[in-house]
């Protein structure tokens, strides 16, 4: 028997994007299927845009909270599935995805936590696949040397009894990852696109990059006392080459210069990795671009 399935939607004025996203969902046709929607109070169309589909969710509301996580961990509370994913409300899922992440967890009873592959798409962009690289340890997950767009990701129910934690507005989710991964659980890669990632003027992602950043490195700074060795060397020097790149980027090279040889200095290795060749190239091209002509 398949496993049944829940989805989450936390939303919030996306009325451009919700119906849409809805859709994508509803359409997948697999049996059993428990749909959620958590509106934080949306003041655009949002809502009548759910009503209209209201019949067929197993649960949604609309009331002011403390953003994404909490939304999503309401939605947790009502969840029965087996299964759960969560999808944002301008995110898609592509058609047969949910059949094939019944199928991928219904061949192996031990698997608990998977990503598929993923697509990004945009008015004016062009789509561009996204093969997943699951985070794999404590590590590489710091070291944020994985990739693996949200709309791709699945768990079973069990694994996110602890649900997403509210301090963090923009990595909550790596920071889940993170936890998971201390707790001895194992991310494995389903080879299938499964989710449309949107990216538009007032994503998160585009709108707030700068802020995902400072984030990822504030929970790299609470985890690393738990890695020993070279682990702990490389997600180090992650930050300081993340950091060498933001000076080189404030035309500050001399500042980018010292932060880059503390990362090599302190984990060698990374200079077999894209992170420290980008960095090197930033402050190449903006010490070029600072000399008169």
């Amino acid at each position: 028997m398949s496993p049944k399935i829940s989805i989450i939607t936390p939303s919030l004025n996306q009325g451009a994007y919700i119906e849409e996203t809805i859709l994508s969902v509803l359409n997948q046709g697999i049996e059993g299927l428990e749909y959620i929607i958590v509106d934080g109070g949306s003041t655009d169309n949002t809502i009548d845009v759910i009503r209209k589909y209201e019949s067929v969710l197993s649960y949604w509301v609309s009331e002011k909270d403390n953003g994404q996580p909490e939304a999503i961990n309401k939605g947790i509370a009502h969840a029965t599935g087996e299964i759960v994913g969560y999808l944002n409300s301008d995110d898609l899922y592509l058609p047969g995805a949910l059949t094939a992440v019944s199928s991928f967890f219904q061949e192996d009873p031990q698997r608990e936590w998977i990503c598929g592959d993923t697509v990004l798409f945009g008015e004016g962009l062009e789509t561009t696949a996204v093969e997943t690289r699951v985070p794999r340890s404590i590590g590489h997950c710091l070291s944020w040397a994985y990739k693996a767009p949200q709309p791709g990701m699945f768990w079973r129910r069990h694994l996110l009894s602890g649900g997403f934690n509210n301090r963090w507005r923009y990595c909550f989710d790596h920071e889940l990852y993170v936890r998971l991964l201390l707790a001895g659980y194992k991310c494995e890669h389903l080879p299938v696109a499964l989710g449309a990632y949107r990216l538009h003027a007032s994503s998160k992602t585009v709108a707030e990059g700068d802020l995902f950043g400072r984030e990822f490195d504030e929970i790299a700074e609470i985890y690393e006392p738990r890695l020993k060795g070279s682990a702990r060397r490389w997600s180090t020097a992650t930050r300081l080459m993340r950091r060498s790149y933001a000076a080189s980027h404030s035309g500050n090279a001399g500042e980018a210069t010292t932060l880059l040889l503390r990362a090599f200095l302190l984990y060698p290795e990374s200079v077999g990795l894209r992170p420290f060749w980008g960095c090197l190239k930033g402050i190449v091209s903006n010490s070029h671009a600072k000399k008169p002509s």
